[in-house]
């Protein structure tokens, strides 16, 4: 009970990391409105989250490992919490951008707190079934930060609504605390960790492989969590957060078939081409056929990108299968490095486009915007199509 109860904490501190990184979304307008944002600071505001995030991925790795999960996931949730309230109390633009880099670098541990917690204390199916469970939480989080949120800003004001998200993360930073079992700490070994990444960097599929992934991830998140609602609102003319709630809910489902078409194929290289060349084809379309698209139309296009983008859970195996066991947890790291790195690039860029564009019509300026996503598509596409086939192999020392 005390094991599930520990993993339960920590899958919703992992939902509330993507709450947090998605958040920016459906503030454009509001921030825009009472700080006088350019797109392009806007863009660059919002990546700031996931620049931080990049940042602590391998020190939260180690935090993890060395630390342990407990400690590791309370701080990492307090600085969460602490960057919500800064955000929400902020009276200029650099006390947004410096709330938004607390966020990412606290939420930065979740995930990874998380999968080791879950190797800590469970195994073989029980494992395989609660790592699943883990990642529809926290892709829930994806969709908690879209229409939910919106919700939330329009009945509470942005900064109240950012004040609750901060005094939710304190409280999970205080039962992960009080919960989590200690564990037992080891020292840091500054020599395993180089010989670690000498491993992983020395694995050629590496290379292909995460150009896949940090396709897939970055293309998502400048969508769902920057980008997409000021989309369909110049484009299209409606809504967008309900319909950015589905691409979330696309990514969940896309993930889970993504693995079992994957085992049921015995194959990580085929549906990774699959679903890379359907990401790479959905962006053409979004680019390329005329709007104002009807929203049946837009709800179909929209989940399925989120559909195939959900094709990220493959690298994860593909890195497990690529380099040796004790070098899991941080060829995943490395990875998540070089793809959220890609994100904050991306979203920022977006914005850039987007201003020098801004004397077009609107259409016609985010087709340029959205000319960049579909070049990311594209390389993740020729990553797949570079990644060897990997399935059932172990490396051994």
């Amino acid at each position: 009970m005390a094991r599930r109860t520990g993993w339960l904490l920590l899958a919703a501190c992992f939902h509330m990391a993507y709450v947090l990184r998605l958040s920016a979304g459906v503030l454009a307008a509001p921030l825009g409105r009472e700080f006088g944002l350019t797109a392009g600071t806007f863009g660059l505001m919002s990546s700031m989250v996931f620049y931080a995030y990049t940042l602590m991925q391998v020190p939260v790795g180690i935090l993890a490992d060395t630390a342990g999960p407990r400690l590791t996931a309370a701080w990492g949730m307090a600085a969460a919490g602490a960057g919500a309230l800064l955000f929400a109390s902020a009276g200029s633009p650099f006390l947004l951008f410096a709330g938004r880099i607390l966020m990412g670098a606290g939420v930065a541990g979740a995930f990874v707190c998380t999968m080791k917690f879950l190797a800590d204390n469970f195994e073989g199916e029980r494992f395989a079934t609660l790592s699943g469970i883990t990642s529809l939480i926290g892709n829930a989080g994806g969709m908690t930060a879209q229409a939910p949120l919106a919700l939330l800003v329009a009945a509470l004001t942005w900064r109240w609504s950012f004040v609750l998200l901060g005094c939710v993360s304190l409280l999970l930073s205080l039962l992960c605390f009080l919960v989590l079992p200690r564990g037992g700490r080891r020292p840091f070994a500054f020599p395993a960790l180089a010989e670690g990444l000498r491993n992983v960097f020395s694995s050629a599929g590496m290379y292909s492989v995460t150009l896949n992934y940090l396709s897939s991830q970055a293309c998502f998140l400048a969508l769902s969590g920057t980008w997409g609602i000021s989309y369909l609102k110049a484009v299209h003319r409606i809504d967008g957060a309900p319909l950015m709630t589905l691409l979330a809910g696309g990514v969940m489902a896309g993930a889970v078939a993504a693995g079992k078409l994957s085992d049921l194929w015995r194959s990580r290289k085929k549906p990774l081409c699959l679903f890379a060349l359907a990401h790479f084809f959905l962006w053409g379309l979004l680019v390329y056929l005329p709007g104002p698209f009807p929203r049946p139309g837009l709800a179909v296009l929209l989940g399925g990108l989120g559909f195939f983008a959900g094709a990220l859970v493959i690298p994860w195996s593909v890195a497990r299968e690529l380099n040796f066991p004790e070098h899991t947890g941080l060829s995943i790291a490395v990875m998540n490095t070089v793809a959220f790195l890609a994100v904050a690039v991306l979203t920022s860029s977006m914005g850039r486009v987007l201003d020098s564009a801004a004397a077009m019509p609107p259409a016609d300026a985010w087709r340029h915007v959205l000319l960049l996503p579909l070049a990311v598509s594209a390389a993740g596409l020729v990553g797949a199509l570079l990644t060897p086939e990997t399935f059932g192999r172990k490396k051994t020392g």
